[in-house]
């Protein structure tokens, strides 16, 4: 028998010189960043959205500063969202990623007990070639001539009179001479730049300037845009600041709202509540009153809107109204007050999901009551497109009473409306030869809906059609020959109880009014397709 003449210090190289080699082939990780930051005694669940509609910005990373100096970090989940577990105190949360601009708050406080959800933006850059980095912010109050510096956790909260407002002064200086001071946001109760409150005091930023100063008062003037819209007690003063490059720093502070002219109006009860929840296939820009986020899709955009209404003949207005959410119908926080004069109060939360029932309630209330309307609720729908059509886009020698046709991308709703216009638009002339939208507002001549009420319309799966004048109301039986037309298709989806909306495609505010649009994209101009007829019919 043969013995290995190997030694026991050999062996012992060779088997550490093996797990080297191991190492290198399975190299050891360093633990993958986590969504969740902290491990402190209370939650605050987050989203990050770049404010402008599509989905929630993902992979960012976070880095949270507390008081004392101490750094957490973590990032922000495959769908934009985050949660933060601290211990009670004032922190300041940073966000930065590749081709977006950088993102502060400062002055966020942690309660014991339930905290509000945070709802933090971060912007796309303008610019790749322009620096990253959050302006600073110093903001003052005046009394007189005297301005006092607010400060993010003072011993003593400063205290406003409503009927007096808060004026303000606000200093911004960019981190970069390359960038200027761009908008700046001051509001009461509530996060401007994510949606007009209060009031936006610099709109157009000189590029020869790294600093601006300007001053905003906000007061509980019901006929001006600069209000407190209601907001009474403790509450928290926004200052948000741009640059040009859209870093952003959002700064809070806590005050107190002097309730010093008591409204005692007696409450009405409400007539009618409403909450819908729309859906759009496209990224809407809205300045006024909310920057939709969360979304299906990246060219998406979701919201919800409340509605109400008093009886006929009611003249007594609360002092505001508070808009109450709830994830589960039971257990309500307060989403954001509005002024006595709202008939509307919309929500653009990244926690809005497709598919997901979202609850709310209103408060009316004056100096000395409050007055609760019933629970609704509203499940968003996702958001789908049309494609496929027919005739394709500069099509020639179409036929003269041709068929119609599209596919959508999936049978959202539980209903789809379709809108279906033939103008002879490229002549100039008789621009509403199959549809009258354009030229007298009628959106329901040429409604076809899915649900068996208007049988001209067939369906096959997801593809649609429709013979031209099908209802018989175009202006002659058939179209010209060799003669140019456009065919218009505007598509929404309908839950069956009405409470949800999902636009594909919008001509002319067929399905919804927008307070504002982008110029192009198919929910503002609904989809255009240029053909060009034959001799056959």
């Amino acid at each position: 028998m043969i013995r290995s003449a190997m030694t026991r210090p050999v062996q012992a190289m060779l088997a550490v010189s093996g797990a080297l080699l191991l190492g290198a082939c399975n190299p050891i990780s360093s633990p993958k960043p986590t969504s969740t930051v902290g491990a402190g005694s209370q939650t605050v669940a987050g989203t990050l959205a770049n404010s402008v509609g599509g989905k929630l910005v993902a992979a960012s990373s976070i880095t949270v500063q507390t008081s004392t100096g101490k750094t957490l970090s973590g990032v922000t989940d495959g769908n934009g969202k985050f949660t933060l577990k601290l211990d009670p105190g004032v922190y300041s949360i940073e966000f930065k990623k590749a081709g977006y601009a950088a993102s502060r708050i400062e002055g966020l406080r942690i309660a014991n007990g339930t905290n509000d959800p945070l709802n933090a933006i971060q912007k796309n850059v303008f610019a790749t070639t322009l620096p990253v980095g959050v302006p600073t912010v110093t903001a003052k109050y005046v009394t007189g001539e005297v301005g006092t510096d607010f400060a993010v956790n003072p011993a003593t909260v400063p205290s406003f009179n409503a009927s007096a407002g808060v004026s303000t002064e606000v200093t911004v200086t960019s981190s970069d001479p390359a960038n200027s001071p761009g908008n700046i946001y001051v509001g009461v109760g509530g996060v401007p730049g994510s949606g007009y409150f209060g009031t936006r005091v610099i709109n157009t930023p000189d590029p020869k300037l790294t600093t601006a100063t300007v001053k905003a008062l906000l007061v509980n003037d019901p006929k001006g845009s600069d209000t407190l819209r209601g907001v009474r007690g403790a509450t928290t003063l926004y200052v948000v600041a741009y640059d040009t490059n859209l870093n952003r720093l959002e700064r809070r502070y806590p005050i107190v709202i002097t309730d010093d002219q008591p409204s005692t109006t007696a409450l009405p009860a409400f007539a009618t509540t409403k909450a819908l929840a729309v859906t759009l296939a496209q990224k809407i820009g809205f300045f006024s009153p909310v920057r939709p986020d969360g979304a299906p899709t990246e060219q998406s955009t979701m919201w919800t809107e409340v509605s109400w209404t008093y009886p006929k003949g009611t003249t007594a207005k609360p002092l505001g109204y508070r808009l109450w959410t709830s994830d589960d119908g039971t257990n309500f926080r307060i989403l954001k007050t509005v002024e006595g004069k709202a008939t509307v109060a919309r929500d653009g939360s990244g926690s809005l999901e497709a598919g997901k029932t979202v609850y709310y309630k209103l408060e009316a209330f004056n100096s000395t009551e409050s007055l609760y309307s019933d629970v609704m609720s509203t499940t968003p729908l996702d958001s789908f497109t049309l494609s496929d059509f027919t005739p394709a886009e500069a099509r020639v020698g179409v036929a003269r009473k041709p068929t119609l046709g599209w596919k959508v991308s999936s049978l959202v709703g539980d209903h789809r409306n379709f809108y279906v216009m033939v103008n002879d638009y490229p002549q100039q002339s008789a621009a509403c030869f199959w549809g009258q939208v354009l030229c007298g507002g009628d959106t329901k001549d040429n409604m076809f809906v899915d649900d068996g009420s208007t049988p001209a319309l067939k369906q096959s799966g997801n593809a649609y059609s429709v013979a031209f004048n099908a209802n018989g109301t175009a202006l002659l039986p058939a179209l010209e020959s060799r003669h140019a037309y456009t065919f218009d298709v505007s598509a929404a989806a309908y839950s069956k109880s009405g409470d949800a909306v999902s636009i594909a495609h919008d001509y002319y505010d067929i399905f919804y009014t927008f307070d504002t649009c982008n110029f192009g994209g198919p929910v503002c101009e609904g989809q255009v397709i240029n053909f060009t007829t034959g001799d056959q019919e």
